[in-house]
């Protein structure tokens, strides 16, 4: 959906010395590429967010669902004047407001959409992060770091090198935990009988307008450990083990939509 500059969709993202480099962020964007609506990034350090969506009266996380109260990513829309923040809400808004796109969150199946996002969080995604914590430090512009580093070192009570130190057993636990996770993970998509998630049409066969953001989720995971760590990483190296492959091509039917160059 082309529209017009003063129209486009803002995206709000967090810069980087590697460019878009964020899982939640990188949801957002794939969503957006996939519907086909044109959009902007605008680029926000992390001091910067609160701000920012405090400004546009946007409601603030629930303490009990995110330990910051705002977070990216986040959408301006110019043709409603209004702005969204979380992933999984601006793919709601955007079925609604974009009804002619592909739908991601088809209504029938958003209460399962929603749980799955909670469920992958505590199987997958938070443990990663807690692996990946250091890095992900080290890829940030200097404001960034400095407020990511304190803020995350006050929350853990300890340094961003003691998360997950390279070579410890405290780290190979992690790992281990980790794949656990995406085992418990696998076991859902083969509940599915056809290797497929929900509405998925995410096999090499699959129909492209079947696509779940449940979907988008794994693939913006994977997206981000590529970006923030490389294929040649540990973390890397692990997630290709992990189901023989498969989630290497999960990730490959998304590439198409993988664009950050807006």
């Amino acid at each position: 959906m082309s529209l017009p500059d003063t129209d486009r969709i803002i995206l709000y993202d967090i810069p980087s010395t590697v460019g878009s480099w964020g899982p939640n962020t990188w949801k957002t964007r794939l969503a957006l590429n996939y519907k086909g609506i044109t959009y902007r990034t605008e680029w926000v350090e992390f001091p910067d967010i609160e701000p920012l969506l405090s400004a546009r009266s946007v409601a603030p996380n629930l303490p009990q669902l995110a330990p910051w109260p705002y977070t990216l990513p986040a959408i301006y829309d110019p043709r409603t004047k209004k702005t969204i923040m979380d992933s999984y809400n601006i793919a709601a808004y955007l079925d609604e407001t974009y009804p002619d796109t592909p739908p991601l969150l088809p209504p029938k199946t958003r209460v399962f959409e929603a749980a799955f996002l909670h469920v992958f969080m505590d199987a997958v995604q938070k443990h990663l992060l807690t692996i990946m914590l250091n890095s992900i430090s080290q890829k940030l512009n200097p404001r960034s770091q400095k407020y990511f580093r304190e803020s995350r070192e006050a929350a853990r009570g300890i340094t961003l090198e003691e998360v997950s130190p390279a070579g410890s057993e405290k780290r190979a636990e992690q790992f281990a935990t980790l794949e656990r996770g995406f085992d418990a993970l696998a076991s859902w998509f083969d509940a599915a009988g056809d290797g497929r998630l929900l509405l998925s049409g995410g096999g090499p066969d699959g129909d492209a307008t079947k696509v779940s953001q449940a979907d988008m989720v794994i693939a913006g995971v994977f997206i981000w450990v590529r970006i923030v760590v490389g294929e040649d990483s540990e973390e890397w190296r692990a997630l290709e083990s992990y189901g023989g492959g498969r989630w290497l091509r999960h990730l490959a039917f998304f590439e198409k939509w993988a664009d950050a160059s807006n």
